[in-house]
């Protein structure tokens, strides 16, 4: 129902279900997580960006839960903004905060996300990963504005200009997403999301595993 709380729950280390994401992180990639739903993804991504920020990145988790079903960029654009800015203020310490959202909401539609993170990014002093949760409940064509920004600041990326890495998690695969936007249209070998021939996702559990949590 919920993220997994070592304190209230039953449970293995996050991470240990989840492919190796920190070579992707590292080497300034965007990816996709995805699977069913209560299998421990939003703990794991949640535990996987404590996990960055202790290697000195300025690493979020957010949910963008809340624009399901809006279709329209205008008014799916504040929402991502309020969760991001939500989340970061939540998890960073000052210095990383991101600036006020003002700004980016003045600006035209369909461009919001992109002048938010590149200007977050300007005066954040370290690398900047995003770990968007619930991305699988954008659609129409505010799916298509999103992954568009996230496309233009793909080819930006770095220290000062925009986030290195982002992660989409939810339930869909990798090429749900592209297919969609693109209207059905083959997909783009360019995307920054075709990272690799098969779809992340997370693992059952091992026997092993298994015998552990009963343990408990």
């Amino acid at each position: 129902t919920g993220p997994c709380n070592p304190d209230r729950h039953y449970m293995l280390p996050p991470e240990a279900r989840l492919p190796d994401l920190l070579g992707f992180v590292q080497e300034e990639l965007y990816f996709v997580v995805h699977a069913a739903r209560q299998t421990g993804k939003t703990t794991a991504m949640m535990a996987f960006a404590e996990r960055l920020r202790g290697l000195g990145y300025a690493a979020v988790w957010a949910s963008l839960e809340r624009s399901q079903g809006l279709e329209d960029p205008v008014q799916a654009e504040p929402i991502w903004l309020q969760a991001i800015h939500h989340r970061a203020s939540q998890q960073l310490p000052a210095a990383d905060h991101p600036p006020d959202r003002g700004p980016a909401l003045a600006e035209h539609s369909s461009g919001r996300l992109y002048q938010f993170l590149s200007s977050w990014a300007a005066q954040c002093p370290r690398p900047i990963v995003l770990l968007l949760d619930e991305a699988d409940v954008i659609s129409g064509p505010a799916l298509i504005s999103f992954l568009r920004q996230l496309r233009a600041g793909f080819m930006d990326r770095g220290i000062g200009q925009f986030p290195t890495s982002v992660g989409l998690i939810g339930m869909r695969d990798l090429r749900d997403y592209l297919t969609q936007a693109k209207d059905g249209v083959p997909i783009n070998p360019g995307s920054p999301f075709n990272i690799k021939s098969a779809s992340l996702t997370l693992r059952n559990f091992t026997q092993a595993e298994v015998s552990e949590l009963f343990a408990q």
